[in-house]
């Protein structure tokens, strides 16, 4: 059996040095912004609330109810692998919280004002992904700086 310098057989550095290599290989995966103008958000112009019992208890919960009919452009990535996640961007006015419910492809979940959550995984079925999002939002009155802003959710995808 061959060795090294030190004694080593050279299987092993071999097998070392390629270990090396792929643990300080580049990632090939990118983060694109999704085209979803062709979404609805019923109502179009939705206005916070008082959550019940609020006032009363002090509690200063704001929430909205809208639905949303997402329309994903998908067309340059259908029939490969990715991930899509729905991103909802810091807000100045403070923390935003909302929890959907999917009636179709995507998934359900929640999020907050400046992350982001999977809403789909998998092999993108065609060029538009459809579905119906039931979604409820809630933020405290105390940092809402203003209640005609818009909420700026946006689909990105994590391609491998």
């Amino acid at each position: 059996m061959r060795r090294d310098r030190a004694g080593r057989p050279w299987r092993r550095r071999l097998a070392a040095a390629i270990l090396a290599a792929l643990a300080v290989a580049p990632c090939a995966a990118e983060t694109v912004r999704l085209d979803d103008s062709a979404s609805q958000v019923i109502p179009p112009a939705a206005h916070w609330q008082w959550a019940k019992g609020s006032l009363r208890t002090g509690i200063n919960r704001l929430e909205m109810a809208v639905r949303v009919e997402a329309r994903i452009d998908t067309r340059a990535w259908a029939g490969r692998a990715g991930r899509i996640y729905m991103a909802l961007p810091l807000d100045a006015g403070g923390p935003i919280h909302a929890q959907w419910e999917s009636r179709g492809r995507l998934l359900g979940g929640r999020l907050v004002s400046g992350e982001r959550a999977l809403v789909f995984s998998g092999t993108i079925p065609g060029p538009v992904l459809a579905d119906t999002l039931e979604v409820r939002l809630w933020t405290d009155a105390r940092t809402l700086t203003d209640d005609a802003r818009p909420l700026a959710f946006h689909f990105e995808l994590d391609s491998p």
